[in-house]
C-alpha cells in the first residue's frame, strides 16, 4: 500500500504579471514528471492554470502554488491575498465562468479556506487506481468494498 503521507511538497512564488500563469504550467509539469505521477498531467497542467488565473483576475497580491502528493494523488493549492472565496458562476457572453465547474469535474475534491491574508483555492486528485475504497483524504470509504 502506498503511503498516505506526502512524498513531495513544493512551492512556487508567482509576480503578479500575465506570465505567471505559463510559468506555473511549465512548474506544474516538471513537479509532475519529477515526481512521477500517475494521473494525467493534461489534467492537472489545466487545473493550475485555471487556479492561477482566478487568482490573478480575481484576487489580490502574487500569487502561490503549492504541490503535494505521491504518484497517485495530488493536492494543488494556489494562496492569494483577497479573501474572497470562489464560487462557481454561470458562462457569460463575454466568456469565463466555467472554470470553476471545469474543475469540480476533473477533481476528486475541491474547495477554499482562508488564511491570515487571504484564502488559498485548493483541489485534490487521484489516479483511478488508487481512488478504488478510499476517499481524497486516503481514509477507506464506508461500503466501497474495499478491504483494509
Amino acid at each position: 500500500m502506498e503511503p498516505l503521507s506526502p512524498v513531495y511538497d513544493v512551492a512556487l512564488d508567482l509576480p503578479e504579471d500575465g506570465g505567471s500563469a505559463a510559468r506555473a504550467r511549465d512548474f506544474a509539469r516538471r513537479t509532475l514528471l519529477r515526481y512521477a505521477y500517475r494521473g494525467r498531467h493534461d489534467d492537472i497542467v489545466l487545473i493550475v492554470s485555471e487556479l492561477v488565473s482566478n487568482a490573478l483576475r480575481h484576487g489580490h497580491g502574487a500569487p502561490v502554488v503549492r504541490m503535494t502528493g505521491t504518484r497517485r494523488r495530488i493536492r494543488i493549492e494556489v494562496a492569494d491575498d483577497s479573501p474572497v472565496r470562489p464560487a462557481p458562476r454561470d458562462p457569460g457572453p463575454a466568456g469565463g465562468g466555467l472554470g470553476l465547474r471545469m474543475i469540480d469535474r476533473l477533481a476528486a475534491d475541491w474547495g477554499s479556506s482562508r488564511r491570515a491574508t487571504g484564502k488559498v483555492v485548493w483541489c485534490e486528485l487521484v489516479t483511478e487506481s488508487a481512488d478504488q475504497g478510499r476517499g481524497a483524504d486516503g481514509q477507506p470509504v464506508p461500503g466501497a468494498g474495499s478491504v483494509v
